[in-house]
Formats: structure tokens, sequence, C-alpha cells
């Protein structure tokens, strides 16, 4: 899995914020959620869709999109802050 660049927004509120898919990974897995079905929000992230889990409404940010969230690092590899 490689991280992605996330809209995030708790059910119920219109309040967005932008995340990484390694930090929602990492609160699933504490929420003790099976490893397939990480794979299964992973998988359709990546496929664009928008995925509802655990109190969440998460969407992939467009590869134009997330310029504010990946800040080039001075060797070259992208970061994600």
């Amino acid at each position: 899995m490689q991280n992605i660049a996330l809209k995030a927004a708790l059910e119920g509120t219109q309040h967005e914020v932008t995340t990484d898919w390694f930090a929602i990974k990492a609160m699933l897995e504490k929420r003790e959620v099976p490893a397939s079905d990480i794979q299964n929000v992973y998988n359709e992230l990546c496929a664009g869709l928008i995925v509802t889990t655990r109190g969440l409404t998460l969407s992939k940010i467009n590869d134009n999109d997330s310029s504010d969230v990946i800040k080039s690092a001075d060797d070259g590899k992208d970061i994600l802050v």
C-alpha cells in the first residue's frame, strides 16, 4: 500500500479535513478492523470511490488537487504533510 492524500469527514457534519492513508489505516487497525476490510477500503479509494467506514466518509484527493497536501522534499521524494 502506498500513501495517498485523502479528504475525510465525520458523518453528520459538513466539515472536511485532509489526511493521508497511513493515518486512516492506523486508526482502523486501532479499532480492530480486519486486514482484509482495510485492504478493501484502500482498493476502493484507489479506484476513486467514496468510502464510508466507522463514522468517516473518505475520498481520494485527485492528483491535481493534492498540491496543497503533498510537498516536495529536498531529496526529490514526495512527502505527505
